[in-house]
C-alpha cells in the first residue's frame, strides 16, 4: 500500500521543485506561466497514473506508449491553443510543462512496474 503513494508524492515534489526553480529564474511577469505549466503537467501526470493502473493492468509497455502519446498531444495543445488563448508567456509556461513531464516520465516505468512482479 505504501508504494501506491510514492509516485504521486514524487510527481508533486517534482512539480514543487520546478515551480520553485522557475519562479526564482523567471521575471515577475512569467510566474503565472510557470505556475500554469507546472499545474497542468502535474494534473495530467497524476491523472495518467490513475488511468494506467485501471485501464492497463499488467501491460506496462502499452501504458507507457499511451502516456508518451498523451504527453506529446498535451505539449502541442498547450503550445498551439492554451498559451495563445490565455495570453501566457510561452517560454516559461512550456518550459515548466515540459520539465515536469520529462522528470516524471523518467519515474513512470518504476511506477508501472510496481505491483506486477510475480510472487514466488
Amino acid at each position: 500500500m505504501k508504494s501506491s503513494w510514492v509516485l504521486p508524492a514524487a510527481v508533486l515534489a517534482i512539480g514543487a521543485l520546478v515551480y520553485a526553480g522557475g519562479v526564482a529564474l523567471a521575471g515577475p511577469g512569467a510566474r503565472t506561466g510557470v505556475a500554469v505549466g507546472v499545474a497542468i503537467a502535474c494534473v495530467f501526470q497524476l491523472f495518467f497514473l490513475l488511468v494506467a493502473r485501471v485501464v492497463f493492468p499488467g501491460k506496462q509497455l502499452a501504458a507507457y506508449g499511451v502516456g508518451m502519446l498523451g504527453r506529446l498531444i498535451l505539449v502541442v495543445a498547450a503550445a498551439l491553443v492554451l498559451v495563445p488563448a490565455a495570453r501566457l508567456p510561452a517560454a516559461p509556461t512550456l518550459f515548466a510543462l515540459v520539465t515536469v513531464l520529462f522528470a516524471t516520465t523518467l519515474l513512470e516505468p518504476v511506477a508501472l512496474a510496481t505491483g506486477t512482479r510475480t510472487k514466488g
